[in-house]
């Protein structure tokens, strides 16, 4: 298998620097195992020692120019690491080369769970007092809950006049873009998930390390034989379903062959029965591991020099391309493959893509400069720019296809993007998320069946849902 090395190396050697690593699951600084939306790629900057935001604004305020420049505040989430070291160099390039006198500033608001809350609380406080910055990065399927409070600006008639359209991008994008058929968002970057599956541990049980499991019950039976323990004392698992990106209850629901959203009557589907037989096979998955004292075991693993992927403790795990950098950081010479994750119909892989998006906030005072500077955001130059130095994916197919061409390993990925859904992107969409984390933490410690907790919470959240009707 060839990796594109200058790629993998360049976000290995930023994440040292930076004393963090890339997690899954797409918010800032979280824990892989913790979330499953690619995060933003890194802890937060006070965490690693570095100025507040407070401190950085004003440091950064030194550098803006004088005169009578149009001054844009773009709020992020994104800590120390490559995603930030690609963003600021978009921005630096734009500044420069700009014609209308405009200047872009970044300014990190922190993060510290999958929900990105603090961002939340501080944007919605900002957006309630008439003072919101002039940009704003959500995940893509918290857009709809923004823009069903009125909390953004509706983009298509800045980005007609810009000439700004999205050709060229993954109808996934577009999804997470889009509330009640108006744009609210532009995309950013993107990622997908794969099952990732150490071959000398393939190897070593007897099986074909060139053939890794295709289907549901064939990652069950490999799972048993690559799983080594004594009573409750587990010295490798073969597989964990819900650990690191293969947590959401999305994941293995689509691969059952379940949806979650009727999007032509707005109509949540989380108890479709599919997915209720997903969870269940979670459940009867670590029954048939060693029930309490698998899902206690699987809930002390670590994370990044102890991830238990690279330190040999898991033998398949779930994971996302953000991932990558963990491998060549912390076991640069493990053997391992990558293939599609394995669903109940082999050649049905379903994958959950995260990404995030740019917003106008509601009374954000300069629009039309924003929409110029997310109109570069969009542009190859930018996208280019943005996947080589992070090695996140474009929205941009045209872009993966020439930065990520050769790579093997990437491949997979790419082909993913292909297919993949994201999540339901609804006004409920953080709620939905939270509810189904609950309803798999509650499935795996016996107190209900899958069936009650997801036909429960599938009529809690349309009736919550209905209200934005």
């Amino acid at each position: 298998m060839k990796a594109n090395k200058k790629l993998f190396a360049l976000a290995a050697a930023a994440i040292l620097a930076a004393g963090t690593i890339v997690g899954c699951g797409g918010d800032g600084g979280q824990n892989a195992a913790e979330s499953a939306e690619a995060p933003a790629p890194a802890q937060s900057s006070e965490a690693a020692g570095e100025p507040s935001a407070e401190e950085s604004a004003a440091e950064e305020s030194a550098k803006k120019p004088s005169g009578d420049a149009i001054e844009l505040t773009i709020w992020h989430t994104w800590g120390a690491g490559p995603g930030l070291d690609a963003m600021q160099q978009i921005a630096d390039n734009y500044n420069e080369s700009n014609d209308k006198n405009i200047h872009v500033t970044l300014g990190y608001v922190a993060s510290q769970s999958s929900g990105n809350t603090q961002t939340m609380d501080k944007l919605m406080a900002a957006i309630a007092a008439g003072s919101p910055p002039d940009v704003a990065l959500l995940d893509n399927f918290q857009v709809a809950g923004w823009a069903a409070q009125e909390a953004l600006m509706p983009l298509d008639d800045l980005m007609e006049g810009v000439g700004l359209t999205l050709d060229g991008v993954y109808e996934w994008a577009l999804e997470g873009s889009r509330y009640k058929d108006q744009t609210y968002s532009i995309p950013y970057n993107g990622d997908s998930r794969a099952l990732f599956y150490n071959k000398d541990m393939f190897e070593a049980a007897g099986l074909d390390p060139e053939n890794p499991p295709t289907t549901i019950d064939e990652l069950t039976e490999a799972a048993e034989k690559l799983t080594i323990r004594d009573g409750s004392n587990y010295q490798q698992a073969g597989f964990i379903p819900w650990q690191f990106a293969g947590k959401p209850i999305y994941c293995w629901g689509w691969n059952f062959g379940g949806e979650f959203y009727d999007a032509a009557n707005n109509v949540l589907t989380v108890d479709d029965p599919k997915n209720i037989e997903a969870v269940q096979w979670e459940v009867d998955f670590a029954d048939r591991m060693g029930g309490i004292d698998f899902v206690n075991f699987a809930s002390g693993l670590g994370s990044g020099a102890e991830d238990p992927f690279v330190t040999g403790q898991l033998a398949m795990a779930v994971r996302g391309n953000f991932d990558i950098s963990n491998m060549a950081v912390y076991n640069p010479d493990m053997n391992y493959g990558v293939t599609p994750i394995p669903s109940k119909e082999a050649g049905k892989s379903a994958n959950m893509i995260g990404g995030w998006g740019w917003t106008i906030p509601k009374g954000a005072k300069n629009p039309e400069a924003s929409i110029d500077f997310l109109k570069y955001l969009i542009s190859e130059e930018a996208q280019a720019l943005m996947s080589e130095m992070s090695t996140s994916f474009s929205p941009l197919k045209s872009v993966n296809e020439t930065v990520f061409a050769g790579d093997e390993v990437m491949d997979v990925f790419l082909q993913e993007l292909e297919h993949g859904k994201i999540r339901p992107p609804v006004p409920v969409g953080q709620e939905l998320w939270d509810g189904l984390n609950t309803v798999l933490d509650s499935a795996l410690h016996k107190e209900d069946t899958p069936d009650n907790l997801m036909k429960k919470l599938n009529e809690k959240m349309n009736a919550e849902l209905q209200k934005y009707n």
